[in-house]
């Protein structure tokens, strides 16, 4: 029945070329204030630390492919300069495992850990694991060479026993953290943050929870320890917590008893298009509705942030649309970029400093396919994304239509404004016109105070489209042109097509674009 269901949609996602409708309408954007405002380096990726025998579905390995922190081949071209094309992308290690994960370092540590072994019935079915000082090293020359900004996850179970159901209490055992923390300095490795625990939080911690006061208490000593340890250095690293699903009681009682000078970020996870092998998933990332179910996480936990820690920032730690490794027909196709890129535009307005996306490599929602070593539609949106969009946020007035979803940026690195529009219609294209809200149509190319402005430079489009019009195709065209690796792992140009500022923006069905404006008047940009 599932194969059936499959196919009939598969067969109404067939390109209408003919008949298709076109829609003209006015965009506005707020150029007056800035509505939110993320970190320059707001796009991230993750390494996950899953060995490669974890099989969670039946006769496929999700992890199959040596594509965790503990196995990559660090040395290969393609992962070396997908992440060099961003020249300071932000990385985060951890995930599920992380709280099983001991450093072979320190005194009762060195020499005692083993690698990972599937162990039914043990937390996560797996046996406590081992990250050698090799590999340690091994990483942080990769993270060096590739200019990436690092955020790793500690192992915030180490010392606590469990009661009941999945509480887990006691005091955090710190010495084997505090060791490799102190490898760290030692060798000037330069990490950014260290996150505490993952996924451990509230009403929907995975496999362990733990309470709001012993994390607290737990992260208080985490504090300490990095102010000792990194005392005499220039750059002090961020503490980041608690890498959970998103409770507003307990993040509220958290930051409460943690007070002010402890926690620098708070990070709360996303998979909010259900399980990888539902058939009906598909569906959900052209609902538009669907897709906007999620603000209201962004906008609790600001608010969460807003009364109790205002020095704080949110983050999303970990976010990969699908849960259970993502979907193995889904994740690494264009129409997952329909999520990702309206996930990095959504979360940007509720001041989401740093999205990070599960994953850079491993499990089915790898930017990179492990099976391939090809980059997928959602790697290059990311690319595009952090080059063109800049911290800065501008509220967006979109009355045209549901389906055409948009996001305004002030331009990163240069003048003007950078729109983000996604259609997640086929049956619909999109003629644009875009004003701001000081009475400038670029058509007219006069403001309300009678100059006219400069608008004859042309703006740089950049559309996005899969191949073939098939939206799971692993395949993305840029203007047209398939985007391809060479044979040594070079990333394509990712080259615009040019547009007199004047003129409407045509946004075709089922597409993506950034559309670059150099000459918006836009007062909050400057």
């Amino acid at each position: 029945m599932e194969k059936k269901i499959l196919l009939v949609f598969v067969l109404a996602f067939i390109p209408t070329i003919l008949g298709r409708n076109a829609t003209t309408g006015t965009i506005v954007v707020d150029v007056t204030t800035t509505i939110a405002e993320t970190d320059e380096n707001f796009v991230c990726l993750t390494l996950d630390i899953w060995p490669h025998d974890e099989c969670r579905w039946s006769k496929l390995c999700v992890w199959d492919g040596h594509a965790s922190m503990l196995n990559l081949d660090l040395t290969l071209p393609i992962i070396n300069k997908a992440v060099q094309a961003f020249k300071s992308l932000r990385i985060r290690v951890g995930g599920t495992l992380q709280d099983k994960l001991i450093y072979n370092v320190g005194a009762g540590f060195e020499g005692t850990c083993h690698p990972f072994q599937a162990t039914k019935g043990s937390l996560f079915d797996f046996s406590v694991g081992c990250l050698y000082m090799e590999r340690w090293d091994d990483l942080n020359n990769f993270f060096n060479n590739t200019g990436a900004i690092v955020t790793f996850g500690l192992n915030a179970l180490l010392g606590k026993y469990k009661t009941q159901g999945i509480q887990w209490e006691g005091n955090w055992n710190y010495s084997n953290a505090e060791a490799l923390i102190q490898y760290t300095v030692e060798n000037n490795y330069q990490i950014n943050s260290w996150e505490f625990g993952n996924e451990l939080a509230g009403l929907n911690s995975i496999g362990a929870s733990v309470t709001a006061a012993q994390y607290a208490k737990d992260v208080i000593k985490l504090r300490e320890i990095i102010d000792r340890l990194y005392n005499n250095s220039q750059q002090k690293p961020m503490i980041v917590a608690p890498g959970a699903f998103f409770d507003e009681k307990w993040y509220g009682e958290f930051l409460r008893k943690t007070g002010p000078g402890v926690v620098d970020v708070l990070t709360h996870h996303i998979y909010n298009m259900g399980a990888g092998d539902d058939p009906k998933l598909i569906y959900r990332f052209v609902n538009s509705t669907y897709l906007s179910q999620v603000s209201s996480t962004f906008e609790h936990l600001e608010n969460v942030i807003r009364k109790n820690a205002p020095w704080g920032a949110a983050w999303v730690g970990e976010a990969g649309g699908a849960y259970q490794g993502g979907s193995p027909h889904i994740s690494y196709t264009f129409i997952n970029s329909f999520w990702y890129l309206d996930q990095l535009g959504m979360a940007s307005m509720y001041n989401t400093k740093v999205y990070c996306r599960q994953t850079l490599i491993g499990g089915f929602y790898g930017v990179i396919k492990s099976s391939t070593l090809l980059p997928t539609p959602d790697y290059y949106g990311a690319l595009l994304f952090h080059r063109l969009m800049g911290p800065r946020v501008l509220k967006i007035d979109n009355n045209v239509s549901s389906d055409l979803r948009s996001y305004a940026h002030c331009s990163r690195g240069r003048s003007g404004v950078t729109l983000l529009f996604i259609n997640l219609s086929n049956a619909t294209d999109f003629i644009i016109n875009v004003e701001n809200n000081i009475n400038l149509s670029l058509r007219k190319g006069k403001a309300s105070n009678g100059q006219r402005t400069k608008i004859d430079s042309p703006r740089e489009e950049y559309h996005l489209t899969p191949k073939d019009g098939l939206v799971r195709s692993s395949t993305v065209l840029l203007n047209g042109n398939p985007l391809e690796t060479t044979k040594e792992g070079d990333i394509p140009n990712l080259l615009p097509v040019y547009r007199q500022s004047n003129s409407s923006i045509h946004i075709a069905g089922w597409s993506i674009a950034f559309i670059v404006i150099p000459h918006f008047v836009a007062p909050a940009c400057n």
